[in-house]
């Protein structure tokens, strides 16, 4: 039968290597948070620059609009007028973007389609720059969603960090408890704070600091040539 001194000894020496795996848990778990962290850094900041060339690009929308609008104004007005002239050079030097909305709406107006929609709303009026605006906006949103996830993550393994550190308590109070049965309360109790946090921590997503990312990428790249 085991004496009390050996009983001790297992304790403390399992108290020991607990508190050595606690250690270096907590640490993983505070070295994971940052590196989340970092990238939901990064990820909103290319959101930003996402959201800032979508303004750019919708600027340039919007002018031209206004261009579009205001040769289509003047050609009607030159029509009405009976000014050939003036509807004609209107008609030759509308925009590219423009110019197909504005020859169909005139076939509509020839055919006697009085209903017929203005140019600015037909299908044929489509800008390229429109395509830009949704898909910078569509990677905008992308990016904001990483970002939100990639924090979920950071405040996960910040909780498991606070968890690790629990069970330091705990496993750390096992040595300088002096009752027996106290010393193997917390050892316990430790032990099962530290198990479940391992367990828990081993379905959160890890993260890869981007630098190790890269060498790891090009050293694969290197592999395959």
């Amino acid at each position: 039968m085991a004496t009390e001194a050996q009983i001790r000894d297992g304790v403390e020496l399992t108290s020991w290597a607990l508190l050595a795996a606690a250690t270096v848990g907590s640490a993983w778990c505070a070295y994971q948070a940052t590196v989340w962290s970092g990238e939901q850094t990064r990820a909103l900041a290319r959101a930003s620059v996402a959201q800032f060339k979508s303004s750019r690009e919708m600027s340039i929308v919007n002018r031209a609009v206004l261009i579009d609008v205001g040769t289509f104004i003047n050609y009607v007005g030159a029509d009405l007028r009976g000014d050939r002239k003036v509807a004609g050079f209107l008609r030759a030097h509308a925009r590219p973007a423009f110019k197909p909305a504005l020859e169909a709406w005139l076939a509509d107006q020839a055919a006697g389609r009085t209903d017929a929609p203005n140019p600015l709303a037909r299908p044929e009026y489509h800008m390229a720059e429109q395509d830009t605006v949704a898909d910078l906006d569509e990677q905008a949103l992308s990016d904001i969603a990483t970002a939100n996830a990639a924090n979920e993550h950071s405040d996960g393994y910040v909780l498991h960090t606070v968890l690790f550190a629990l069970s330091l308590f705990f496993l750390g109070a096992t040595s300088e408890a002096r009752r027996s049965s106290f010393r193997r309360a917390m050892l316990a109790m430790g032990a099962l704070v530290f198990t479940l946090t391992v367990i828990s921590v081993a379905r959160l997503p890890r993260a890869h600091h981007p630098s190790l990312a890269r060498h790891g990428s090009q050293g694969a790249a290197k592999r395959g040539d």
